[in-house]
């Protein structure tokens, strides 16, 4: 019995609801027969760009090309090292493993 009052009491609120939306349709529609040609929002012109400008923040960010040369071949080492000492991590690791495994250990 409750679940049909909860049925009855979700559909009133949802014909509460569609009354609402109705409303709100029906002013909006009022709102645009109101002002049928209200004005386009304003669009401020930019002011042209210069290449100039463009150039000048380009340099300003530019860095040599020996610096990042340097840069990538820093980073390539340095995963290089970290790939390295990941492997001699998990070999270390399996052979913990192993030697306790045939000692009874574990």
């Amino acid at each position: 019995m409750s679940d049909l009052s909860e049925l009855r009491r979700q559909r009133e609120l949802l014909k509460g609801h569609l009354v609402w939306l109705d409303n709100e349709i029906a002013k909006e529609e009022l709102r645009a027969k109101a002002s049928p040609l209200s004005a386009p929002p304003l669009i401020r012109p930019q002011a042209p760009v210069d290449d100039r400008d463009a150039e000048a923040i380009l340099s300003e960010y530019r860095r040599p090309e020996a610096a990042i040369a340097t840069r990538t071949k820093l980073g390539c080492v340095l995963y290089f090292v970290v790939a390295l000492a990941l492997i001699a991590a998990a070999v270390a690791a399996f052979y913990l493993f192993t030697r306790g495994v045939r000692a009874g250990i574990r």
